[in-house]
């Protein structure tokens, strides 16, 4: 059976994000989906684009067991999700990888709080807009008033614990922001509108604060590592889907490890140590992902990439707010 995935209002019209339909065709899966839901899904479906595996599909194509059916209705503004151009999330994520590295190994720590600041801005856009479309009502001030306070707490501690410093106020003010604006509102109040919003601030925030801390108090070299872990676990994974032999996820996860203690021996920083940030680093980066396609589908990623442009971040989200914390850890064990 294929598996059909539905989004925005034809999933309220479904009451589900997807299903396995046993059918031949994208049309008759279409026609088989339309008998079961009634006649306000068939006419969402007029104006719906219709995707297979990542790529546009008519309704003659076939269809067989693991494929993937994406149908998606227009977003305000005529916009549509991600999909519609799938070759802008490969621009997205190469140019995220070549900002950072180039402010990171060349540039000031100014200059790198900037990229990091625009990074982070924009990834929560991203899924601000994915999340929206299912109608959860996740609110993008707060978020970005966190990815400002991380940056900017950590830049304004003194010391070389600033990152430690700075790390409780800005978790502080991420909860307190978030709740505030789910008071002050309307749209925010529903639970799953604050919870959203919270963790996915909280997660913006701590990336932020950490990755600036790296920066300053190791210089460019803890950064560094970290950026080669994800870009290396970002091409292993998508080495091992092209070949479709190993577990993508594993193969990701090896890499990021592998890629850590290559880096450190290189840069003569102690290898066990960054052995035990490189596993901290794979299971976060694993973590953000499923958490991420639950924001923004419903459902959790593991293997299948989320929807959105900056849908291939999640994860290095959720590890770089666990970077510094980490290696401090275990650095000083």
């Amino acid at each position: 059976m294929a598996r059909l995935r539905l989004f925005a209002n034809l999933r309220e019209l479904a009451g589900t994000g997807s299903v396995d339909i046993d059918a031949e065709t994208v049309g008759d899966l279409l026609t088989r989906a339309g008998s079961s839901y009634g006649p306000a899904f068939v006419a969402a479906l007029d104006t719906a684009k219709v995707w297979v595996n990542g790529e546009p599909a008519t309704s003659e194509l076939a269809v067989s067991a693991g494929d993937e059916v994406a149908v998606i209705p227009p977003v305000s503004g005529g916009a549509a999700t991600l999909m519609d151009n799938p070759n802008l999330s490969i621009i997205g994520v190469i140019g995220t990888a070549v900002l950072l590295s180039v402010t990171n190994a060349y540039l000031s720590a100014e200059w790198f709080a900037a990229a990091l600041v625009l990074i982070l801005s924009l990834w929560a856009v991203d899924i601000v807009r994915e999340t929206n479309t299912g109608g959860m009502a996740m609110q993008l001030p707060p978020i970005l008033i966190g990815i400002l306070a991380g940056v900017a707490f950590v830049a304004a501690s003194p010391g070389d614990n600033r990152g430690f410093a700075a790390f409780g106020l800005v978790l502080v003010v991420s909860l307190i922001v978030s709740l505030v604006w789910s008071v002050a509102v309307e749209e925010a109040r529903h639970l799953s509108a604050v919870a959203s919003t919270t963790v996915i601030t909280t997660m913006a925030s701590l990336a932020a604060a950490s990755l600036m801390a790296a920066r300053l108090v190791g210089g460019a070299t803890v950064t560094g590592v970290f950026l080669i872990q994800v870009i290396v676990a970002g091409i292993a994974t998508v080495i091992a889907f092209r070949v479709a032999i190993l577990d993508p996820s594993i193969v990701g996860s090896l890499g990021a490890i592998i890629a850590g203690v290559v880096a450190a021996m290189l840069w003569d920083l102690p290898v066990v140590e960054f052995v035990l940030v490189g596993v901290a680093v794979a299971l976060a980066l694993l973590a953000g992902k499923g958490f991420g396609g639950l924001c923004r589908t419903g459902e959790p990623y593991v293997l299948d990439r989320p929807p959105g442009v900056l849908g291939d971040l999640d994860g290095a989200v959720l590890a770089a707010g666990l970077l510094l914390p980490v290696f401090y850890l275990v650095t000083a064990a």
